[in-house]
């Protein structure tokens, strides 16, 4: 508006020269006189004047879109990116080596996702252990484990462990206890076909029988397994 009120201004102020250079002319003064002169001046730099004033607003208009588009700018939240979620971390990879052969023994570990509870005086929350192990001396295995309790799986006569591979029906796997006859691990045979299964599971459910508590069901999340880290090839 203020644009259109300075364009009508500067349009009248030229018709208003114009007439008066006209009525000039029209009278019997002479039209160059220094009055006349002076007064057309007046108009003209009055004229000038609002043409410039016209043009200003656009460029302070201009000049207040840019400092509020830069404060909006400035004012927007940067968004953080959010880091994926790495897949496979809940596995521990390890190697050791045999002192005797000097040989390397390689471990792949993953703790079960929920916890068991055993009354006395095995009492306390603890988590079962699932371990791959590859030893210069002793071969492949699978071990299972827990920190307290008596797995009822004597090394002379060896028991059953159900095991069931994501939403598949459960398999039974032969298991036999260590040599030590300590009653907190077995070694759960066919190691080949086991590790077949795993690589292509996201959770695997293991159950057998402990001593006073029934057979009670370990869950674990073995999504992400990686041969290469078990085999230390990476």
């Amino acid at each position: 508006m203020y644009k259109r009120f300075h364009r009508s201004s500067s349009a009248c102020l030229a018709c208003v020269l114009a007439l008066a250079v006209q009525l000039t002319g029209c009278s019997g003064r002479d039209a160059s006189s220094s009055a006349d002169k002076q007064r057309i001046a007046e108009l003209e730099l009055e004229l000038s004047q609002l043409k410039k004033a016209a043009a200003t607003p656009s460029t302070a208009n201009a000049s207040a879109s840019l400092s509020s588009a830069s404060a909006s700018a400035a004012a927007a939240p940067e968004q953080e990116a959010v880091p994926a979620p790495e897949v496979g971390k809940q596995w521990d990879y390890s190697v050791s080596e045999d002192k005797m052969t000097g040989g390397m023994t390689k471990f792949a570990s993953v703790s079960s996702s929920n916890t068991v509870n055993f009354g006395f005086p095995y009492s306390g929350a603890q988590h079962g252990s699932l371990t791959l192990r590859t030893d210069p001396r002793h071969g492949k295995d699978v071990l299972f484990q827990i920190s307290r309790g008596q797995i009822l799986c004597p090394s002379y006569e060896g028991c059953s462990v159900q095991v069931r591979f994501d939403d598949e029906k459960p398999v039974t796997y032969h298991a036999t206890g260590p040599a030590d006859h300590s009653s907190e691990t077995v070694f759960i045979q066919n190691y080949a076909g086991f590790l077949n299964k795993l690589k292509k599971a996201q959770r695997v459910r293991l159950s057998l029988n402990i001593y006073q508590q029934g057979s009670p069901v370990f869950e674990f999340d073995v999504s992400g397994f990686s041969v290469d880290r078990y085999q230390n090839k990476s």
